[in-house]
């Protein structure tokens, strides 16, 4: 609700009302880069149904069961893949519905890269396949799950999942060569679908890096979290995360799966050896083994602090847990299809017994090593009970009958369920156990308070909510520009100029918070800070600089001594700091002014000549021209001087006046500038575009139009193969 769904009302009013692709976003921390945040959804195909849906609630809800279907599909064609069991893959295709990671994630961004998972795994094994005659067109198929799985809302995980399956499908793949020859097809093919991958997604990821340097995020310092190895029984079930927590927590420490993946799982270590001559059975069992260990500990961190940009995540241990599901669900597919063999009862028990004292063997070290809430006992052996029921019965009637009847079926699906229940959503239920939503609200619901605001301001203007009114970006669905944002990326300056202003603080280290309106005025008159949203029964003490002017569903108090969005100034004053800068501020902060570094007046001689002299002449710019990724405005200067826009500095950014190519100068510590050598009256636009946007671009379209034409080749050569059979007399 704080990214995601501003981020869908953003990408659907630029494409579908202005035109552009969105590369820049002016709705928070006045103005950041937005596909360079990596955590658009805009590569990701099924992100079209929301920018077509315009944002909507329904929009959102069509993606996520879409998204949801993917995951069933490719889950149950892996499994089939893997196994070559039509009904342990369907049981599969079913149960990922009830993927435990879905409990966790069921409305964050993160859902749609893990539902692309399976494809990237089935696409990668299909592709590097020697002896399939169809490698080309999986090979189009894994573009495109990687690509969406890129492009799907959370990078972080997403490149944890790409790295991590593909790795899983070249070291199955590589155990099958026996020769260089066989060696060098299958890393050439790795090699020339990465390239394309990365030409194809260049555009994103050529505009990240280029907008790290400088950046301010919450991943600046090199951090990495691990769990500890008692904790291992969690990954089957969060709850036993969640009982680690205070009372009042809202979600537990990571994803898990379910016990009845535990029990898959375990009966793939006792029947080992009946699964020994499955090649991937050991490729995956050695991925649960490595990325358990980067989980849980057994990977020393120092190692993980060694990997550029994964060392900065923090969380590593909730990325790696992601994939680890995906490993053990496929685990416990083994597990069950040997299991299923099994002809004599007794021994099917004693298997199950087993299954049974591991998973308690789990708990006790749990129990023992940890003080927490009291555990839900009455669920988890209900649940642990369903698991091994489901087996137990599926051996009892298998062993009675070669074909289990539809009742019988029933049974094992109704016990099996009981391991899984609470992975669902539900209109009813115990809301510590279950995920319980309430109704479908409208995300852009009216406001009257915000339409006013919006008729009364000719000129642009920004907001600021009080407390958790429009909080982390839900400003953008209205179409309102806010100082706070949750983006990952902002600038730097901009960050240090707010967090060391009088009256702002940060939540959670790094989302703006006003919390005194009044000490924080002169920063908000400098951010073009017009209207405070505050709760509709504020109170407005006499004297102070704001005015009361609405009581709908927002107080609206009107900041009345706002500056301009952009404004022309014949004096400018040297700042060496931020520090010297707030201090100026806070004494001047009625009227606009200009402040420069020393080096940066050093840069434009014209500017010398400027800083003589108090009196300031300062006029408002005129007829501004707000598009996604650029902002234009009209201005009289009476004589030499400097036009200034307080919107956030960027390396990137191009600005014209008159249509003639102007450097840009960093005013007011944060904001953009250009130096105007005469009176006159002007029109001065600036324009964002990513640092080699150019060079990204020809990547992303070279990368297609091969791709195309690897489709094309694929079904000609499908074609000439048909034509070449010989016809069955």
């Amino acid at each position: 609700m704080v990214w995601g769904v501003p981020a869908g009302f953003l990408e659907s009013r630029s494409l579908l009302a202005d035109g552009e692709l969105p590369l820049w976003d002016r709705y928070g921390h006045a103005g950041s880069p937005f596909l360079g945040q990596a955590e658009t959804m805009l590569g990701d195909p099924l992100q079209m149904i929301v920018i077509l849906g315009r944002g909507a609630a329904g929009a959102w809800d069509l993606k996520f069961l879409a998204a949801k279907f993917l995951f069933c599909a490719g889950f149950g064609l892996l499994v089939f893949r893997l196994l070559a069991s039509l009904p342990v893959a369907s049981l599969f295709a079913a149960l990922a519905a009830y993927c435990g990671a879905f409990f966790y994630i069921y409305n964050h961004p993160v859902f749609f890269p893990f539902c692309y998972s399976p494809w990237i795994l089935l696409s990668a094994i299909e592709l590097l396949e020697l002896n399939s005659d169809r490698y080309l067109r999986w090979g189009v198929a894994w573009l495109l799950a990687n690509f969406a799985c890129f492009n799907g809302g959370h990078v972080e995980v997403a490149v944890v999942l790409i790295g991590g399956l593909n790795l899983a499908a070249l070291a199955h793949a590589l155990t099958s060569c026996r020769r260089a020859r066989e060696w060098a097809v299958v890393l050439g093919r790795m090699a020339a679908a990465t390239a394309l991958f990365l030409g194809l997604t260049a555009p994103v990821w050529m505009a990240f890096l280029a907008s790290l340097p400088g950046a301010f995020s919450m991943h600046s310092a090199v951090r990495v979290f691990q769990l500890e190895p008692p904790s291992l029984v969690g990954l089957f079930d969060d709850l036993f995360y969640y009982f680690l927590l205070p009372k009042d927590a809202l979600q537990s420490l990571a994803p898990g799966c379910s016990l009845l993946v535990l029990a898959g799982c375990l009966l793939s270590v006792i029947r080992w050896r009946a699964l020994r001559g499955m090649r991937f059975f050991w490729v995956n069992t050695a991925a649960v083994v490595f990325w358990g260990a980067c989980a849980f500990g057994g990977v020393p961190a120092r190692v993980l602090e060694a990997v550029p940009l994964l060392n900065r995540v923090g969380h590593n241990f909730v990325d790696f847990s992601y994939l680890l599901i995906l490993h053990l669900t496929i685990q416990c597919a083994y597990g069950f299809k040997a299991f299923a063999a099994e002809t004599q009862l007794k021994r099917a028990a004693v298997e199950l017994l087993w299954t049974l004292l591991g998973f308690g063997a789990l708990v006790v070290w749990y129990r023992l090593s940890y003080h927490t809430r009291p555990l839900l006992w009455r669920y988890f052996l209900g649940a642990e009970g369903g698991a091994l029921g489901a087996l137990l019965l599926h051996a009892y009637l298998k062993q009675r009958r070669p074909r289990i009847s539809i009742a019988g079926w029933t049974g094992v699906v109704a016990l099996a369920f009981l391991a899984q229940f609470r992975f669902g959503m539900y209109n009813l239920g115990d809301e510590n156990l279950m995920t319980v939503p309430g109704p479908r609200m409208v995300l852009d619901a009216p406001s009257p308070a915000v339409d006013r605001i919006k008729k009364e301001s000719a000129d642009p203007f920004r907001v600021v909510g009080w407390d958790q009114n429009f909080l982390g970006d839900y400003a953008t669905v209205y179409g309102l520009e806010d100082i706070r944002s949750c983006a990952p990326l902002t600038s730097g300056s901009f960050m240090d100029l707010v967090v060391n202003s009088p009256g702002i603080n940060l939540t959670y280290g790094w989302i703006i918070k006003v919390a005194d309106p009044v000490a924080a005025q002169p920063l908000l008159n400098l951010l073009n800070v017009k209207y405070f949203l505050a709760p509709p029964g504020v109170g407005l003490e006499a004297g102070l600089d704001y005015r009361l002017t609405d009581r709908s569903d927002f107080g609206v108090l009107e900041n009345l001594n706002v500056w301009p969005r952009a404004f022309f100034t014949d004096r400018v004053t040297p700042v060496a700091s931020t520090g010297e800068f707030i201090q100026r501020l806070w004494a001047n902060s009625k009227k606009p002014f200009a402040a420069l570094a020393p080096a940066e007046i050093a840069r434009q001689p014209g500017l010398q000549k400027l800083v003589a002299g108090t009196n300031a002449a300062v006029s408002a710019a005129t007829h501004y021209h707000l598009r996604p990724n650029s902002t234009a405005f009209d201005l009289h200067a009476p004589a030499a001087g400097l036009a200034c826009l307080t919107e956030n500095q960027a390396p990137d950014f191009m600005a014209t006046v008159n249509g003639h190519p102007a450097t840009i100068l960093t005013v007011n510590q944060t904001f953009k500038g250009v130096y105007l050598d005469q009176p006159g009256d002007y029109h001065i636009e600036f324009t964002y575009r990513p640092r080699h946007w150019v060079l990204a671009c020809a990547f992303f379209w070279t990368a297609l139009v091969v791709t195309a034409a690897l489709v094309a080749g694929s079904f000609r050569r499908a074609k000439r193969r048909e034509t070449s059979e010989p016809v069955p007399t």
